[in-house]
């Protein structure tokens, strides 16, 4: 089903925020405004920079690791699963007395 075309967003006065919006119309339209495949896309993109393919071939594990630690408290952080027989890590449930 196609979904239908958004008119064109009026000049807001801040060209930042009329840059973001005109970029988003073109990725957007790039995907026929269809989310699904732009999240393919972008799962695509997520496994070719982990296998180092095309554009991310010259990116070292090292060089991803410096930036990834100066982004500090802004990256994302992955909760390693737990153990066999190990709580998964999270806020305590227990009630208090």
């Amino acid at each position: 089903m196609d979904k239908p075309q958004q008119p064109d967003m009026p000049n807001t006065g801040d060209a930042l925020i009329d840059e973001v919006r005109r970029l988003r119309r073109e990725v957007c339209s790039q995907f026929g405004n269809d989310v699904d495949r732009l999240c393919d896309h972008l799962m695509e993109v997520q496994r070719d920079y982990a296998a180092r393919r095309g554009p991310f071939a010259v990116v070292t594990r090292e060089a991803a690791a410096a930036v990834a630690a100066s982004w500090g408290e802004q990256a994302a952080r992955r909760e390693e699963p737990p153990e066999s027989g190990q709580p998964a890590a999270g806020p305590s449930r227990a009630k208090p007395d």
